[in-house]
């Protein structure tokens, strides 16, 4: 089996056992299920992507609708880091012993954070040779960066929901718009590309030493 399909199938077969847990055995996390799917999907609106490029002008109206659809929906993969904060619905007392349920929880949390840095890398190294123009590659992937960043900024701080750009596009465009010129937003939004070119660096220094 080619390389590139196998990395996508160990996505695959790991978010299936993601969804198994969540579904089965997740009695605190109930919102994990949806947040999976939500991380997931990108990647495989990303692997179609390629698809749809235009060779013929009238191709041009799909390809740019799968794409927005696509940058609208990307920022849910690199939300999922922030499920981490969910982590203080337990108390992690160490003085009183092992707490075992804790620990199962902490880890099927860390787990599908894993999981979706797992499929973001995958996104940017299918991004990466999306042109035969590595500048403009790099530059879609970097712009893909600040909207993950502030796409986070809206979900957490915003509570707005990916679903809301199509009802409620206005809305969302006035706040994002008004929250755009807060410092601290700029900052938050910085700090997430921070994450993100450091998770592809620590990605570009593994296949450097294949």
């Amino acid at each position: 089996m080619n390389f590139k399909y196998k990395v996508r199938y160990i996505a695959r077969i790991v978010f299936l056992l993601l969804i198994i847990i969540s579904i089965l055995k997740n009695n605190v996390y109930g919102f994990m299920t949806l947040n999976l799917f939500l991380a997931y999907i990108p990647l495989e609106l990303c692997l179609l992507l390629k698809l749809f490029k235009p060779r013929r002008k009238f191709e041009w109206p799909l390809f740019v609708i799968f794409s927005l659809i696509f940058v609208f929906m990307v920022p849910n993969t690199f939300y999922m880091i922030t499920d981490l904060i969910h982590l203080n619905q337990f108390a992690f007392n160490f003085y009183a012993g092992l707490n075992i349920i804790e620990w199962k929880y902490f880890s099927y949390l860390v787990a599908a954070v894993f999981f979706a840095l797992y499929c973001l890398m995958l996104i940017f190294l299918e991004m990466s040779t999306f042109t035969r123009y590595m500048w403009l590659n790099r530059t879609i992937i970097l712009i893909m960066m600040f909207l993950n960043g502030l796409g986070i900024y809206m979900g957490r701080f915003l509570r707005v929901h990916s679903v809301y750009l199509i009802n409620e596009p206005l809305r969302i465009i006035r706040e994002v718009f008004v929250a755009i010129f807060n410092v601290d937003t700029i900052i938050f939004v910085l700090l997430m590309v921070c994450l993100q070119l450091l998770l592809v660096l620590f990605m570009k220094g593994v296949r450097m030493a294949k």
